[in-house]
């Protein structure tokens, strides 16, 4: 899918730079023969702001579509605030003392965690999904939110799994499973949302797709039955394609024949007035 705002482009191309950079500071370092530490801390900005530039288009993307927010807008900020932590630590590591770098490090990696996990909200909230696969992607935005929650509260409590009575192996054991089931949904989310728009297009024709038109040649005139698709004339030869196409809603795909709601029933997409039955 192209980008379609000045601001996914702004971030698509922001990726295109740093991977760029990257790799041409990767060459550089190859020929020379060695890594010294300002390649180091160089090659870490272009792949910290590669990450970032792919965070914040999956944030920006629901965030212009206006699709549950304000999940959009929060995952940009917890991206920002990531990058620019972490920039921070690549160039002024030596600026932190050791009685703040704890803070600073739970700080940085609690917004990489959110950095994530609302993007990865924001890209599930694009699906469309028919009402009997809905419970898939709430149950998958669901153990995305608990496993941002476990992973947080770890952090807060200085990397240490032992969280009330709850104990260390139990709990990344949980961790994982949460893991597993979130990579499983992320997987099904977008299958169902293809299987969701081949089935509504499917089901709704509201013309035989078997059928034949009657139709005269353009170059002999002959009057005649032409099945749909491509087929010829009987008597000149002249080939013809004959297609037809209903009026479906441009977001799912549902038909719109004699339709008298002025949104979509199946999304709630609003539909052009032509369209609307008299």
């Amino acid at each position: 899918m192209a980008p379609r705002s000045q601001t996914q482009r702004t971030f698509l191309m922001g990726f295109v730079v740093s991977i760029a950079a990257c790799g041409l500071v990767g060459i550089f370092c190859l020929l020379v023969g060695k890594m010294n530490d300002l390649a180091w801390r160089v090659v870490g900005t272009t792949a910290a702001t590669a990450a970032a530039s792919i965070l914040g288009l999956a944030s920006a993307v629901p965030w212009e579509r206006r699709r549950w927010q304000p999940v959009g807008p929060l995952g940009i900020g917890a991206v920002a605030l990531a990058l620019g932590l972490l920039l921070f630590l690549i160039w002024f590591d030596s600026f932190l003392h050791a009685w703040i770098e704890i803070v600073y490090i739970q700080s940085l990696v609690s917004a990489i965690v959110l950095g994530v996990a609302l993007p990865h909200v924001g890209l599930m909230s694009l699906a469309r999904l028919r009402r009997q696969y809905e419970w898939v992607r709430y149950a998958t935005v669901t153990v995305i939110a608990l496993l941002a929650l476990q992973m947080l509260t770890t952090i807060l409590n200085d990397f240490d799994g032992d969280v009330g009575i709850i104990p260390e192996e139990l709990w990344y054991r949980f961790m994982g499973v949460l893991g597993i089931a979130g990579a499983c949904g992320t997987v099904a989310v977008p299958i169902l949302h293809r299987v969701s728009a081949i089935r509504v297009q499917d089901e709704t024709h509201t013309v035989d797709l078997s059928a034949t038109v009657k139709l005269v040649c353009p170059r002999c005139g002959k009057d005649q039955q032409l099945a749909l698709g491509r087929s010829q004339c009987g008597s000149c030869g002249l080939r013809i394609r004959v297609e037809i196409e209903e009026e479906h809603c441009r977001k799912c795909g549902y038909v719109l024949y004699k339709l008298e709601s002025a949104v979509c029933p199946e999304c709630g997409t609003p539909v052009a007035e032509s369209t609307l039955s008299e």
